[in-house]
């Protein structure tokens, strides 16, 4: 037995596009025979899953799309707690693969057979016992030799030899080859004979164009014109509060990430992954405490860049410039979402707003059970007939992005289509009666006091993808709907 490797996916493939093993084998044309394949948790003898697979109809390969399996194993990295880096150990599974292979316990004879003490004895390699229920297949269907054609019980057996309770006498034809099996129809397996080891599925999904031509060396971080795990545009605007955590794979050991801002100061983060992907936030709002002199971001800052420095001093990663949007709000809110490769990025929304609220109910109405006073019925008048129930507030936003770069204006895509989608809530300081701080000069201070995101789920359902040569002025618009629903006391 023997096989050989036909196709394999790259060792760090997208989860959300196929992901397919295919294999031969010398044995595809064997009776009952199927490909074994078993997944398991790379370096473990943890098995995850096991697919028996009939061989594909003309060539007889073995094929298998371990995608929707993988795609089980993955999720996704988020913590708005942290601006350091961490492991992202819940946006890739590493996994190994092993192909065996099983067919009926069919063996064939091919010299005379013989007589062993009256009985009939057959010369065929087996692995048969005393008292094992077997099936006889002549070549030329027991004309010669009827009785030794099928259900037998073997009397004596050795690895080359089997022995019947058919009686010699009743061969006339010696000559005559065939087949012997197992009654039941049992199986012989063969186990790990092609391996494929130490490969990894990460959180990612490729358009349907993009993923013909993916090639996982563009994410090794070894060179200057590799990339992060994201789609976000390698110029993208950015206001002041926004938040982003970009993922990285391949940086393995105590490297950095350079900051370095459009006055030329330079910054660094220290990073020191064990794992195969990275999280490291980098937002205006979050790239939190940098090593180097003076601020990231000043007054007179416009942008800043953004790369994965070796220890070695040299630069292995394209640079990714976030450009200050500083441009006057209306309301400011802000998006987070799961982009196409796994990475957390934002986009603001800083014109009018819109709060909207529905709310639903259960009513129904009851006998007013009054008093009787007086030998007369009579009632409160505070007594109930409609009653109401289960009472829930559905909340949701109409936001508006400011006008945005065409490349922005694509990203904005991903944002609709994303399953993990999050809004930062921002409350403000007030005084005791509730109501704004008021400036020296009349008007009201929104100082803030505290900040979370909620989970949220995006409405839209139809969008344009807006471009600069159809529409100078590029903006967007989004309803969500908070995932949370707020309690409501009875």
């Amino acid at each position: 037995m023997s096989q050989s490797t036909i196709a394999s996916p790259q060792a760090f493939s997208p989860a959300y596009n196929p992901i397919k093993f295919i294999v031969d084998s010398t044995n595809k044309n064997n009776t009952g025979f199927k490909y074994i394949f078993d997944v398991y948790e790379a370096g473990t003898a943890t098995k995850i899953a096991q697919y028996k697979v009939l061989p594909t109809y003309g060539d007889g390969y073995g094929e298998i799309d371990l995608s929707k399996l993988l795609q089980s194993q993955v999720s996704w990295d988020l913590n708005t707690l942290s601006t350091s880096w961490y492991n992202a150990t819940g946006s890739r599974y590493l996994y190994d693969v092993k192909v065996g292979e099983e067919q009926l316990a069919e063996y064939l004879w091919t010299a005379n057979i013989t007589d062993n003490g009256g009985n009939t004895r057959v010369p065929a390699t087996n692995t048969f016992v005393v008292g094992d229920q077997v099936v006889i297949t002549q070549d030329d269907g027991g004309v010669a030799n009827p009785q030794l054609e099928g259900l037998h019980t073997v009397i004596s057996a050795t690895g080359s030899n089997v022995t019947l309770n058919v009686a010699f006498t009743t061969i006339t034809d010696i000559t005559i080859n065939g087949t012997i099996n197992y009654a039941d129809n049992r199986k012989l397996i063969t186990l790990d004979v092609t391996s494929f080891d130490d490969f990894i599925a990460f959180n990612g999904a490729f358009r349907w164009l993009d993923w013909s031509v993916y090639d996982q060396t563009d994410y090794k971080l070894t060179l200057a014109n590799k990339e992060w795990l994201t789609n976000q545009p390698q110029e993208f605007s950015c206001t002041l509060g926004q938040d982003l955590y970009l993922n990285l794979w391949g940086a393995k050991g105590s490297d950095k990430i350079i900051f370095e801002n459009s006055l030329g100061d330079v910054f660094y983060k220290a990073i020191n992954n064990t794992d195969e992907i990275s999280q490291v936030p980098v937002g205006p709002n979050n790239y939190g405490t940098l090593v180097g002199t003076g601020d990231l971001i000043t007054n007179t800052v416009d942008w800043y860049d953004v790369y994965y420095l070796r220890t070695t001093g040299s630069i292995e990663s394209v640079k990714y410039r976030i450009n200050l949007d500083r441009r006057t709000t209306i309301s400011e809110y802000h998006m987070l979402f799961l982009d196409r490769l796994g990475s957390y990025s934002s986009f603001a929304f800083q014109l009018k707003s819109y709060d909207r609220g529905e709310i639903t109910r259960e009513i129904f109405n009851r006998d007013v059970e009054g008093y009787v006073s007086g030998a007369s019925w009579n009632y409160h008048t505070e007594e109930m007939g409609f009653m109401q129930s289960n009472v829930n507030v559905t909340k949701s936003l109409d936001l508006n992005t400011n006008w945005m770069e065409e490349s922005a204006g694509q990203y904005f895509e991903e944002l609709l289509t994303s399953p993990q989608t999050f809004v930062k809530i921002v409350q403000y300081n007030t005084t005791e009666d509730g109501l704004p701080i008021i400036g020296e000069d009349g008007c009201p201070v929104h100082i803030a006091e505290s900040t979370a995101y909620q989970p949220c789920i995006v409405q839209n359902n139809t969008y344009e993808v807006y471009q600069q040569r159809n529409k100078n002025l590029i903006k967007q618009s989004i309803t969500i709907k908070l995932s949370n629903q707020d309690n409501i006391n009875g």
